[in-house]
């Protein structure tokens, strides 16, 4: 029998009525076991996994990493900002795990796929900082949370996103514009080195990048793992990852 490609999937914490713990959201999962052909390693944020050999220990066993998204902000720090109240809630485990892994993964051609959060630590960990508290300014829309107890109300499409003329999701969807669920606080500003800016918000918000020069690396502000089945982004964006991981030649 052969081997399935290893595919890392970064946790997050969660705090509950015992303590806490490390998780992912079945979603994620969900659409990892429909789209791809992988056997999924949950990556907890902890700072065990937050240094450099750490972190190349880790990755020498994997060919993909998908970076998650979550409710918690990346900590200004990070990108040389200054915290205010706007920044939290904060997770500078999954900062510090997140960051030391792309990075390495980049320089490992490794296939990277960053959503949510993901696209927020990828384009810091590119050198890019990021806008905290996006409600706050007034020529932005609202992206955030819904709250509601009902997910269907919280993932629905928020708004449209304009996609770059022959750009990575133009090419795959042959669409200009798509309804995406995009949830944040924080989101792209000065684009980190070698990404390049693929979809953006009606208010001139960054919702997509990729990165030309490496095997696959793809970030988006939304959620396509949510309803994977009917979610008509989750197809080709994860069937582009599945392929890139099991053709992945990452040299440790």
């Amino acid at each position: 029998m052969s081997k399935l490609p290893l595919l890392g999937i970064i946790c997050n914490r969660r705090d509950h009525d015992g303590g806490s713990g490390q998780s992912v959201n079945h979603t994620y999962l969900d659409a990892v076991a429909t789209w791809m052909n992988v056997q999924p390693l949950l990556i907890p944020a902890h700072r065990a996994f937050a240094d450099t050999q750490s972190a190349a220990n880790l990755l020498s066993a994997l060919d993909g990493l998908l970076v998650t998204g979550n409710r918690t902000n990346v900590h200004p720090a990070c990108y040389g900002g200054k915290e205010t109240d706007d920044h939290p809630p904060f997770d500078t485990k999954r900062d510090a795990v997140s960051l030391e892994l792309i990075t390495m993964a980049l320089l490992k051609n490794m296939p990277i796929l960053a959503i949510c959060r993901g696209i927020q630590e990828l384009n810091v960990a590119c050198g890019g900082s990021l806008i905290a508290g996006l409600s706050a300014r007034e020529d932005k829309l609202d992206h955030r949370t819904i709250e509601d107890e009902n997910p269907d109300t919280v993932y629905h499409a928020r708004h449209s996103v304009s996609f770059v003329q022959d750009g990575w999701w133009h090419k795959r969807t042959a669409r200009m514009q798509a309804q995406v669920n995009s949830l944040h606080n924080q989101a792209i500003d000065r684009l980190g080195a070698g990404l390049v800016a693929d979809a953006h918000a009606e208010d001139g918000t960054i919702e997509a990048v990729f990165k030309p020069d490496h095997p696959f690396c793809v970030g988006v502000q939304w959620h396509p793992e949510y309803q994977t089945g009917e979610n008509h982004l989750s197809k080709p964006l994860f069937e582009a990852f599945d392929a890139a991981v099991q053709q992945a030649d990452v040299q440790f």
